[in-house]
């Protein structure tokens, strides 16, 4: 017997939002504690795939699968208004080009790397904000609070890195950084799981019609 449909996520989008923070968070973190020299605090992410790093292709992979898992997020959240989606997917393409534009070396720089980088935290902290929905009957995370309340607080700990990424050389830059990118990586499946949860209760017996998608 199928399981019943979720009215305001598929499947897919549940299952990537769920896998993208388990894959980045745990690999990043994994991968890191591999390197004996590597440290968490004051280097980047970037860094575990630089051109040099012991740990190169280990953390390409991770930016791919975790890249993907975006893309597959945004196809399949219909719960989410379209610039949201949108925004979503053209996130996971900015994080195949960080992969794609590795550093040349740990202490290097990339300038295609680092566009990608911010091009992808930028839309990682506005889709919550773009996909918002107004009209009543969708989910209370996709609604104006929960949209403003998610890109406000995905705002602040992406403009908080940005201004330490572009300072003198921080011992913390590192940490931020991770807070950053956690963040990020663990909001979607934020809202597909509220999404998915509203779904359940609007399947029910006593479920409203659910709103068209446009």
């Amino acid at each position: 017997m199928t399981a019943a449909p979720l009215p305001f996520v598929g499947r897919p989008a549940l299952v990537s939002a769920l896998l993208g923070p388990v894959l980045f968070i745990g690999g990043t973190a994994v991968i890191g504690a591999s390197w004996s020299s590597y440290d968490p605090l004051a280097q980047t992410i970037s860094e575990l795939a630089a051109g040099d790093a012991p740990t190169r292709v280990a953390m390409t992979i991770v930016f791919v699968i975790a890249a993907l898992c975006h893309v597959v997020t945004g196809v399949f959240a219909r719960g989410v208004g379209p610039a949201g989606r949108v925004a979503l997917v053209l996130a996971g393409v900015a994080s195949l080009a960080v992969a794609a534009f590795p550093l040349p070396t740990v202490a290097g720089t990339s300038v295609p790397h680092r566009l990608s980088a911010i091009v992808g935290f930028i839309l990682l902290a506005a889709w919550p904000l773009l996909g918002m929905r107004l009209r009543r009957g969708f989910p209370a995370i996709v609604r104006p609070v929960g949209a403003l309340l998610g890109t406000a607080l995905l705002t602040a700990v992406c403009v908080w890195f940005l201004v330490v990424w572009t300072a003198p050389p921080s011992g913390t830059l590192g940490l931020i950084e991770r807070i950053a990118a956690d963040s990020e990586s663990v909001w979607p499946a934020v809202v597909m799981v509220g999404l998915a949860l509203a779904g359940t209760f609007a399947s029910s017996p006593e479920r409203r019609s659910v709103p068209a998608s446009h």
